[in-house]
């Protein structure tokens, strides 16, 4: 799979307004010591949540949070230190595909990725920012956080299905067609328990 193709497309179909812009970058390049001086506090709040919660726990070996931290590290310095180019979005769509072999289902990095939106909010504030300044970090990380949740999502869906056709040996047009005929089938059972 061509990861920087996936997520090009990903993102193409992301409405404009919601991707980082321009403005983003600059309010992340502008408070980058802030951010990279809460990295601590969101290592140890985004664990200590993910750890507490007995769903996204068993995603975990014993003794593995302090490499799971070192690669969080690494992910919250290059999105602070940029550039959200390209190639880190493409990134982004390989933790979709890192994510199905860890059973890290997307209710579960969206959530996480709450974790590290909240953390931003509160640290900008505590800081003593203008509020013009915290209100950017805040579109900011909002967009980021957005966009990293669409090309990780919908790269685990499309890696998933396109494993599932290979492991099958399907023509891609009756899988579409097998699927859309199964979805219909549990749209309608879904209306009607709504009634």
């Amino acid at each position: 799979m061509d990861l920087a193709k996936l997520q090009a497309e990903i993102v193409s179909e992301m409405v404009p307004a919601s991707l980082v812009s321009a403005a983003d970058a600059l309010a992340i390049a502008r408070h980058a010591d802030l951010l990279l001086g809460m990295e601590d506090v969101l290592v140890a709040d985004f664990y200590d949540a993910l750890l507490a919660h007995d769903p996204t726990a068993d995603v975990f070996e014993p003794g593995e949070r302090p490499r799971r931290e070192a690669t969080l590290r690494q992910w919250w310095r290059r999105t602070v230190t940029g550039p959200l180019d390209e190639r880190y979005w493409a990134w982004m769509g390989l933790v979709g595909v890192v994510h199905i072999r860890r059973g890290v289902r997307n209710p579960m990095m969206l959530s996480a990725m709450a974790l590290v939106e909240d953390v931003v909010h509160r640290e900008a504030r505590a800081a003593g920012l203008e509020p013009d300044d915290v209100d950017a970090l805040e579109t900011a990380f909002a967009h980021v956080a957005r966009t990293a949740s669409a090309v990780i999502s919908e790269s685990y869906t499309q890696s998933y299905v396109g494993a599932l056709q290979a492991l099958g040996g399907l023509n891609p047009k009756l899988l579409a067609n097998m699927l859309a005929i199964e979805i219909q089938a549990i749209e309608d059972a879904g209306r009607a328990s709504l009634g």
